[in-house]
């Protein structure tokens, strides 16, 4: 069994990871590649094994690698990838044949999974959201035991935990090194997440029609707000002010003011003063819209206090 010995500097420290990152997924997909569980997962493992019966020098290489255990495992750490320039290699021609033509559901899911765990965590505090990580997971106080990774013990000394959800990941749990690369940044523990059993294969599913639903799907909340009220409403999920947020959207400053008004007045995201800044927040609701959740929103929307105003088209 492994443990994460967790110090009151590293409780404080516990941070979602922000956004998803495709090499991670795709060394976790090499290994999916060769699992036989999960009924969603067969379309897309039968479809992949079809690509690679081709006697090509592409399909060559990720067949080399996916048998390489050792190489996979270097990949996962930067401070280890440089070295094997091949593996690396093979790893992106895989990764074009097998997790990008799905890349930007499994994105949208995986942020959506980050959302969710912001919302336990902010609602419930460190210690459910460290319980509620899933099988093979336990939180006891001040030991994290995840099983499926050998034994083994990890104090990160006051550097926190960054969690990170995975769509490909079939082990309970990944310790992996961050990207940054120094000892100062705090390490990830990376773990599965999925959609519901019926949703899994649709989200792996090929073809160009589905892709094209798929992306209306996407695009609901743009339709909802507009294009750039749903960029501002994303991008507000860690909390900005109105010049960082003007930056990430390529608008003026004014032009973030207006659509962070309509934003408010619609109970989509708060604003509080932080000295002479404004800083801007998203609220349960706007959290719940991004999500897609329907069944919570309409709790919400039919309290007796939920008072919600149209927002203006944009």
């Amino acid at each position: 069994m492994y443990r994460i010995v967790l110090s009151a500097d590293d409780l404080a420290g516990i941070r979602i990871s922000d956004g998803a990152v495709p090499l991670l997924e795709t060394v976790f997909a090499l290994e999916a590649l060769k699992e036989t569980g999960e009924e969603g997962f067969h379309e897309w493992r039968r479809r992949v094994r079809r690509h690679l019966m081709n006697p090509t020098a592409r399909a060559e290489r990720i067949v080399r690698l996916s048998g390489r255990t050792d190489s996979c495992s270097a990949l996962l750490d930067p401070s280890t990838r440089a070295q094997h320039p091949q593996a690396l290699s093979a790893a992106q021609d895989f990764s074009r044949l097998a997790v990008a033509p799905h890349w930007e559901p499994i994105r949208v899911h995986l942020e959506n999974a980050q959302e969710s765990l912001r919302d336990t965590m902010g609602r419930h505090g460190v210690g459910v959201l460290l319980g509620r990580l899933g099988p093979g997971i336990r939180w006891r106080p001040p030991v994290l035991e995840v099983d499926g990774m050998g034994s083994g013990r990890l104090r990160p000394t006051g550097r926190g935990l960054v969690l990170m959800p995975s769509l490909f990941l079939h082990r309970p749990a990944q310790v992996v090194r961050n990207d940054r690369g120094d000892l100062q940044s705090a390490p990830l523990l990376v773990f599965p997440d999925r959609p519901r059993s019926e949703d899994l294969p649709g989200l792996l599913a090929d073809g160009d029609a589905v892709r094209g639903d798929r992306r209306e799907e996407i695009d609901s909340l743009a339709a909802l707000v507009g294009r750039t009220r749903a960029a501002a409403l994303r991008a507000v999920r860690e909390s900005c002010g109105n010049a960082e947020l003007a930056e990430r959207l390529g608008v003026t400053t004014a032009a973030v003011s207006q659509h962070t008004a309509v934003l408010r007045a619609a109970g989509l995201i708060s604003t509080r003063r932080r000295g002479s800044h404004a800083v801007h927040s998203v609220t349960q609701l706007g959290r719940l819209l991004m999500r897609g959740d329907d069944a919570q929103l309409r709790q919400m929307l039919s309290a007796p206090r939920a008072i919600v105003k149209q927002p203006a088209t944009a």
